[in-house]
């Protein structure tokens, strides 16, 4: 018995290769969702330093596609319109995340308002 303390067995090499597997996917899960809200996040920012009455549709779905292709993800679908003196925008996008052993691929799709100046 005093032989075997200290050295490392093949099952806790197993059950510690399982431990480092899981807390990778389990970073990775956390991560993604972290990043969804960041987008989210930055784009009603950016939206909200940039509103104002002489913005038209256009100019409010390119500032939306700059954050995206920032983030280097797939863009499936922007809108943006302005109704009085609200920016009404949603937009979708596809995110892949690599779990090691496979990947997960999901659709996020965004609806949401701000209020305007002017």
């Amino acid at each position: 018995m005093k032989r075997q303390s200290g050295k490392m067995t093949f099952m806790s090499l197993i059950a510690i290769a399982i431990l480092a597997i899981g807390g990778y996917m389990a970073f990775q899960y956390i991560g993604s969702n972290l990043e969804k809200k960041q987008i989210k996040k930055e784009i009603f920012d950016t939206l909200g330093s940039t509103r104002g009455g002489d913005r038209d549709d256009a100019a409010l779905m390119a500032v939306i596609e700059d954050v995206l292709q920032k983030h280097e993800i797939e863009i499936l679908d922007i809108a943006a319109r302005m109704e009085g003196s609200v920016i009404r925008y949603s937009f979708s996008y596809r995110m892949v995340t690599n779990f090691l052993f496979f990947k997960r691929d999901e659709v996020v799709e965004v609806a949401d308002q701000i209020e305007s100046y002017g």
